[in-house]
């Protein structure tokens, strides 16, 4: 089963996030924030991330250059959610960032990204 680490400050969407692919047997670990997203993943080594943009301490963009700084980390893919307004300049800035597999908004329909982690996992989801 392959393990996923979502990191988001929204209780809520963290919780919905974690219940959809919980139910569809997926492994799920949670970080409330930026830092303890980056501390998380350095431990647990996730299959993939989901990431939020705006966190009050570390924001995304810092999160995706943390894991690249690191071996263990580097090549964990990261889709990249926000709850913001979703614009084609931030989503660019964010795909330059070589782990920033996809970037999407957070009123996304989670059975597509649930197509999206599929593909993200190459087979090796559950």
């Amino acid at each position: 089963m392959a393990l996923i680490l979502i990191v988001d400050d929204n209780d809520e969407f963290r919780g919905m996030i974690a219940d959809y692919f919980g139910e569809l047997g997926y492994r799920i670990a949670m970080a409330m924030n930026g830092a303890e997203g980056l501390a998380r993943a350095r431990e647990l080594k996730p299959d993939l991330i989901i990431c939020d943009v705006m966190m009050p301490d570390v924001g995304g963009i810092e999160v995706l250059r943390g894991l690249q700084a690191e071996d263990d980390t580097r090549s964990i893919p990261v889709l990249v959610m926000t709850g913001t307004f979703f614009d084609k300049q931030m989503s660019e800035l964010f795909r330059q960032e070589s782990n920033c597999r996809e970037f999407m908004s957070k009123t996304t329909e989670l059975a597509y990204v649930q197509k999206k982690v599929e593909s993200l996992l190459g087979g090796a989801g559950k």
